[in-house]
């Protein structure tokens, strides 16, 4: 791995997790750290890393509309799982995993521009 794709990488996993704070401060204010927003980016993209991987290796047999809507549902039912106890409303209490997973939905609409940009600069990145 060289040092532009380390790079790279780090970038991916700081916006992925800005994406995250972004959508719980636009969900009620909901407190999130850091480190939790690192932690669940890190999560959801070694889960999405081994998806994608287990479809190539067998041959892409996942249309890529059906992998989209396993992309949202995953993502959503893993924030739902991990913020559930870690993202917190402005009273204190936790948010619960109805909470979390619009949370992780928020994310996701912000994911997609970014997704197109991930897109576009592997592309660049092969050329």
């Amino acid at each position: 791995m060289t040092a532009f794709s380390f790079v790279f990488l780090l970038i991916i996993i700081g916006l992925y997790a800005s994406t995250f704070k972004l959508a719980a401060l636009l969900y009620r204010r909901v407190r999130l750290r850091w480190r939790d927003a690192v932690i669940l980016s890190l999560m959801l993209m070694v889960v999405f890393g081994l998806g994608v991987l287990f479809n190539r290796l067998s041959g892409d047999v996942i249309p890529d509309l059906i992998g989209l809507a396993a992309t949202v549902v995953i993502q959503v039912g893993v924030c739902a799982w991990y913020l559930a106890s870690r993202a917190h409303r402005p009273d204190g209490q936790p948010l619960g995993s109805n909470g979390a997973a619009a949370v992780g939905l928020i994310g996701y609409a912000f994911l997609v521009p970014l997704g197109f940009l991930w897109a576009e600069m592997v592309s660049v990145m092969r050329h």
